[in-house]
């Protein structure tokens, strides 16, 4: 009996037991959902300029912004992340660099400056089946217009990264120059009579000369980026379609119009385009209005500390912009094609969105005036994104500003760029080229063995230019390559030598780290302007195309330089790729020790 009654009290004491483990095990899988969370692994990651070492700046809102989401995605789901760098400069080929290595990138960056060409060379993938493109922190509008294509999403942006164009004015010297305030921007724009005509009586009226030298030294409008006005006409040098095909839109009439009041500007002298002139202009006084995106307020008020009293109007619309459309620019992270991890780079995506918005984005604009804040939520129910389709035309848009100050009107500007304009558009519908990633090998040439058949004269129109090999004193060590060189009778510039293909390999898709030694011979012919410089051409046919800058001031002769660059982002498959170096307002010169490597980030 006793042991019987023990038994079950045993029995019953193990059920309990195995009740409140269980519980715990229940309670335990609830209360951690992060170790509950799926394991999303790594994923690589690259946005431009942005390092481990971009997180030490604590002030650094965005750079604090992507810490917080990387630490966020690294802690709840698994996985490293592996931050990809480039600088600015040709940096979306960073992205085509790796896809033709075979190791695309996870997350990248982009903008509405590179659609549609991201999607139509095929950079990215939708992004439909990854991202939450219900989350209340993305831009749709955006998204919709520029990154949207046969119903697919190919980039995130979120609404903080959503800038439009303002007029940004010194309010302080408007009233000095007896300005009454119902007639400044602020207010023009308030009372429905901020339009083209106001905007170009007031600029009139600021521009003067203010020293009595008979010069103008202050203008009306300081404006880095004329093709603002066609924008604010509510039309675009290119059109676009949903399927990311561009046509030229050269002879509408509305293009004409915006940048005719752009030269008219220009040529009468109450507007400056200069760019340093106009970036500096309002602290200065040297201008009276600025055109630049809204954010450029912070600039004038925390970074150049302008004394006097900056305020801000919404750009003035012209009388073709049926739609009052304002123009906008934006930018956001997609996922490339190939991806190894899509799945998490978009979980990614979404905390890193997030995590901008809410680090980065908000405390950023909660800094500007309520006005400005409140144009921003009102004038992005009316964006469009201009600089989608006129970065079909790249470098090709700042030759029309250039010919804006040059041609005799504006018809006769467009003419002339026209046929290079319809060539872009011709590329740009092109069907992509595929990436193909030959192997480097890094090479050191010094000239030791005396022979000089690596390289040949680039430029034989130079008739000064005669390469021979050269001991003793004029060599740099034992021997070294003379290039005997003349600027006063071949010009400015000379572009020397030409890496022979045969025997030098310079592949494209990969990045480079150049260095050679140099000394010049003679006295330079122009002290503080004679340099070396070097660059990656792909051919030295007539047109080759041209990849990177390293330059190098030669002060005195009889000195041994070194120089030493980066070249990167070369999306080229040619297979006659060189090394070109050459001189600016140069005279003899000797160069040895020439080494070429390849750089692994």
């Amino acid at each position: 009996m006793f042991a019987s009654k023990l038994f079950k009290k045993v029995l019953a004491f193990v059920v309990s037991i195995s009740m409140v483990l269980g519980l715990f095990v229940v309670l335990n899988k609830s209360q951690n959902p992060a170790q509950a969370a799926t394991k999303l692994g790594d994923i690589s990651f690259f946005r431009p300029g942005l390092t481990q070492e971009s997180f030490k700046n604590t002030s650094d809102l965005f750079a604090q912004a992507v810490k917080k989401a990387i630490d966020t995605y690294q802690k709840n789901y698994g996985g490293k992340i592996k931050l990809v760098y480039s600088d600015w400069n040709n940096w979306d080929t960073k992205i085509i660099t790796r896809m033709a290595a075979g190791d695309p990138i996870d997350v990248v960056f982009g903008g509405s400056g590179n659609f549609p060409r991201f999607y139509t060379k095929g950079y990215l993938q939708p992004i439909n089946n990854y991202v939450d493109l219900k989350a209340p922190y993305l831009n749709l509008r955006a998204m919709d217009q520029i990154f949207k294509y046969e119903g697919k999403y190919y980039l995130a942006s979120q609404y903080g990264s959503n800038h439009f164009w303002v007029v940004l004015y010194n309010k302080d010297l408007m009233l000095e120059e007896g300005i009454d305030e119902s007639e400044m921007p602020l207010a023009l724009y308030k009372n429905g009579k901020w339009n083209w005509d106001t905007f170009v009586a007031l600029a009139k009226k600021l521009t003067t000369d203010t020293n009595g030298d008979g010069k103008v030294d202050r203008y009306g409008v300081g404006c880095w980026y004329p093709q603002i006005f066609v924008y604010s006409n509510g039309v675009t040098y290119v059109n676009v379609d949903k399927s990311g095909n561009a046509k030229l839109n050269f002879d509408d009439p509305r293009v004409q119009k915006g940048l005719n009041i752009a030269q008219k500007g220009i040529k009468e002298g109450w507007m400056i385009t200069d760019w340093n002139t106009a970036s500096t202009g309002l602290a200065q006084r040297k201008i009276a209005m600025y055109i630049e995106r809204w954010y450029n307020y912070d600039d004038q008020k925390f970074n150049q500390k302008v004394e006097d009293e900056i305020e801000v109007a919404p750009i003035p619309l012209g009388p073709d912009n049926k739609n009052k459309l304002y123009p906008f620019e934006c930018d956001g992270y997609g996922i490339s094609k190939g991806a190894r991890n899509p799945k998490g780079a978009g979980k990614f995506i979404n905390i890193l969105l997030e995590s901008i918005q809410k680090y980065c984005d908000d405390p950023g604009i909660k800094r500007r005036p309520k006005y400005l804040q409140d144009f921003h939520t009102q004038l992005a129910k009316y964006s469009f994104y201009p600089g989608s389709p006129d970065s079909v035309l790249g470098n090709l848009v700042w030759d029309i500003n250039g010919a804006l100050s040059n041609a005799a009107s504006v018809s006769s500007a467009l003419a002339g760029l026209k046929p290079q304009a319809q060539q872009a558009v011709s590329e740009a519908n092109a069907k992509p080229e595929k990436p193909v990633f030959r192997p480097f090998k890094p090479f050191t040439i010094d000239f030791e063995n005396g022979k000089m058949d690596m390289f040949t004269v680039l430029d034989t129109t130079k008739k000064s230019v005669k390469l021979s090999i050269v001991s003793g004193k004029e060599a740099i060590k034992g021997k070294s390559l003379k290039v005997a060189c003349d600027s006063k009778k071949d010009g400015e510039w000379i572009d020397a030598l030409y890496s022979v293909p045969s025997k030098v390999k310079i592949y494209g898709w990969h990045d480079y780290k150049v260095s050679f030694d140099v000394k010049l011979l003679k006295a330079p012919p122009k002290p503080g302007d004679t340099y070396i410089y070097a660059q990656i051409i792909n051919s030295n046919k007539s047109g080759y195309k041209s990849y990177g800058w390293i330059t190098f001031k030669l002060d005195k002769a009889n000195t041994v330089y070194h120089v030493e660059g980066t070249i990167a982002g070369i999306p080229d498959n040619s297979t006659t790729m060189g090394l070109k170096i050459g001189i600016h307002w140069g005279t003899d010169f000797v160069i040895d020790n020439i080494k070429v490597e390849e750089v692994i980030q």
